[in-house]
């Protein structure tokens, strides 16, 4: 019941939440060195196959908040259902800065 552009206004949400919690994590997004890897779980109905085109938006909105640290591996799956009704679902994984790297000297 949800059309493409729709679908790709969500998966941006899921960005933005994501991004919200590395920031909390993190405390800056700053120390995102890469973002490694997108993968999209996308609710979808029997036929669809647009799947990758609604985790585009979601890999382009990456790329302008982090110009070439945003570019990254992507899996985009269509399933039959996701929890609470949601039309998109997104892992993210990235490589981030850690300021206090444990030394291997003592």
């Amino acid at each position: 019941d949800i059309d493409v552009a729709t679908a790709q206004g969500e998966a941006r949400v899921c960005i933005l939440q994501g991004l919200a919690c590395l920031q909390q994590a993190l405390g800056s997004l700053d120390r995102v060195v890469q973002v490694l890897r997108v993968n999209g779980y996308v609710a979808s109905a029997p036929g669809f196959n647009e799947q990758p085109k609604v985790l585009d938006a979601a890999s382009e909105f990456l790329v302008q908040v982090f110009g070439d640290r945003g570019r990254h591996a992507r899996t985009a799956i269509g399933v039959a259902e996701l929890p609470r009704n949601a039309v998109v679902e997104i892992e993210l994984t990235v490589a981030y800065d850690d300021p206090h790297p444990v030394s291997g000297d003592t």
